[in-house]
């Protein structure tokens, strides 16, 4: 049988702040301030036999829905379980917070569009 890869994808508007020790004064960065993150969940695997999918993206739709509720509009310091609210911590958060529920899980990806960077994260 073929592999095929999936995704899906939703958007959550989130602050943060990062300071950096190395830095005069902890850094530009080290003041509140937002963004608009993107994020693409990838799933790898063959189509059932009956329902000839690798999963029903209705459902896939339904649990990212429940994460986005978490993040959308919140003070990512503050999100257990994240540490320094990197692109990279995102990232290895959201795949812990998947993992469980979608065996196929290949890939995460988090994208901060209007400042043309991301970051993606392929499991532990």
């Amino acid at each position: 049988m073929s592999t095929f890869e999936v995704f899906r994808e939703f958007y959550f508007e989130a602050a943060h702040a990062l300071y950096d020790p190395e830095a005069p004064e902890g850094g530009k960065y080290r003041n509140l301030h937002g963004h608009s993150f993107r994020v693409r969940v990838t799933l790898r695997g063959e189509p059932t036999l009956e329902e000839q999918w690798v999963m029903d993206l209705g459902k896939l739709g339904r649990r990212l829905a429940e994460l986005r509720e978490r993040l959308d509009h919140s003070f990512l310091n503050d999100l257990e379980g994240l540490g320094k609210p990197t692109l990279e911590n995102l990232c290895a958060y959201v795949w812990r917070d998947l993992a469980p529920d979608l065996p196929g899980l290949a890939e995460v990806g988090i994208f901060r569009d209007s400042c043309f960077e991301g970051c993606v994260y392929r499991g532990d």
